[in-house]
Order: C-alpha cells, then sequence, then structure tokens
C-alpha cells in the first residue's frame, strides 16, 4: 500500500516542478530535485533517488522533442558515461554520509552562484570527454553541471538542446540506476514515490512546453537561485556538523 505521507508529496511536487523548468529553460530541474530530496531523504539515498526521479523529466522531453535530438553529440557523450559511471559508483558506495552531505552542498552552492563558463573545449569531438567528467561528479554528488555550460555554446537552438540534454541525461540515469543497484542500494522502499514522481515529472514536461515562451526566466531564475542556496546551507551544515 502507498504512503502518502509529507516526503511522498514533497518529492512529487518538486519532480512536477523541476519537468516544467527543465521543459521551459532546458535548466533547473536536476538542481530541484536535489534540493527537494536533500531536504527530506536519508543523505545516503539522496544521490541514488535523483537519478531515478529525472528520467521521467528527462525520457519525456525526449518524446516531446525527439526531432530536435542531436544524436551525434548523445552517442559520443554516452560513450564517456558508461565508462565513468562503472568506476564512480564504486567510488560512492564507499562514501561517509558526511562527505556527501558536504560535496553536495558546496556543489549546489557553486553551480548557482559561480559566474556561468564560458570556455568549450578546443577539440574536434569534445563530447565523450564531457560526458565522461559531468557523468563522474554526476555519479558521485548527483549534479554534473558541465553538459549545459558545454552545449550551449554548440550553436544548437533552445529545442534542441532541451532534447539533445534529455537524451544524454537519460542514456546517463539508466547507467546510474544500474550501477547503484548493483552496488546494492536498495530502491524498493521508495518505488511508489519514484512512479508518482515519474507520472508527474511527464505532466510537468508537457507543461513546461506550454510555457516555454511565456514565462519570465529573469523571475524564475531569482527564486530559483534562493532556493537552492537556502537548501545547500542546510545540507553543508549537516555534513559539517555530523563530521
Amino acid at each position: 500500500m502507498v504512503e502518502f505521507d509529507t516526503v511522498f508529496y514533497v518529492v512529487v511536487a518538486g519532480s512536477f516542478l523541476a519537468a516544467v523548468c527543465n521543459a521551459a529553460f532546458s535548466v533547473g530541474g536536476a538542481l530541484i530535485v536535489l534540493a527537494v530530496t536533500s531536504a527530506v531523504l536519508p543523505v545516503a539515498a539522496i544521490v541514488p533517488i535523483h537519478s531515478t526521479l529525472l528520467i521521467g523529466s528527462t525520457s519525456s522531453r525526449i518524446l516531446l522533442f525527439w526531432r530536435h535530438i542531436d544524436w551525434k553529440i548523445t552517442f559520443s557523450f554516452l560513450v564517456g558515461s558508461i565508462v565513468a559511471v562503472a568506476i564512480a559508483s564504486r567510488i560512492y558506495m564507499e562514501l561517509p554520509d558526511t562527505i556527501i552531505a558536504t560535496a553536495i552542498g558546496i556543489l549546489m552552492l557553486g553551480a548557482i552562484w559561480l559566474p556561468e563558463i564560458s570556455w568549450r573545449p578546443k577539440l574536434k569531438h569534445p563530447w565523450t570527454i564531457v560526458g565522461f567528467i559531468h557523468s563522474f561528479v554526476s555519479t558521485l554528488f548527483a549534479y554534473g553541471a558541465l553538459l549545459h555550460a558545454i552545449i550551449l555554446h554548440t550553436g544548437l537552438k533552445r529545442r534542441q538542446i532541451v532534447g539533445t540534454m534529455a537524451a544524454c541525461l537519460t542514456g546517463m540515469g539508466l547507467f546510474k540506476i544500474a550501477a547503484y543497484t548493483a552496488g546494492g542500494f536498495n530502491y524498493e522502499p521508495y518505488l511508489a514515490m519514484i512512479a508518482f514522481s515519474i507520472a508527474a515529472a511527464f505532466l510537468g514536461t508537457w507543461v513546461g512546453k506550454l510555457v516555454i515562451d511565456r514565462v519570465s526566466e529573469t523571475l524564475f531564475r531569482r527564486v530559483f537561485r534562493i532556493l537552492v542556496t537556502v537548501t545547500a546551507i542546510r545540507l553543508f551544515y549537516t555534513g559539517v556538523i555530523n563530521s
């Protein structure tokens, strides 16, 4: 029987909001899910659960933006991703909760306050390297960040960025879930919450596509920055206090 407690409602609502933001702005969803799960779930479950919750948002964006996906970038990214996940998942399963909490808090603060990266690799085919680095960090601490920073400088249009990122992140997410499961993480207590969150993400993606050109990105970024900052400080504090 599904337990409809506060954690359930918060995570499902967070998944819906994250999907709306991802579809409308191609950014923000991963950090929103990370902020929500960090607030209500045990530290050890944050990263593995984060991967499952994003699958609904990213896979639904594949369906809605299929014809805009750049498959050359996607396949190159996933080659690096599968190698990185295999290595980093083994490391993650050995990390203490204090290190995970502190590192996620620092990563979130850095992602939200550091200047945007304007650099792009001076390589003809950088996407395997980007896939490795992004997936390695993401497997350890849930948020990789590098893909979005680099893909903005490819010349792809807005819908191409949304679709291509969705394909890359869906593949990476499936790799991560398989790796955490193989490493011993038990998803069973969270299955109902994950299922409802994925359904909410599909609805959120549809809503996000409807408002993609109608929502103020400036207002979104202000509210988003406050939310992520408060959550990151709390998580960082938790990690330091418990160390």
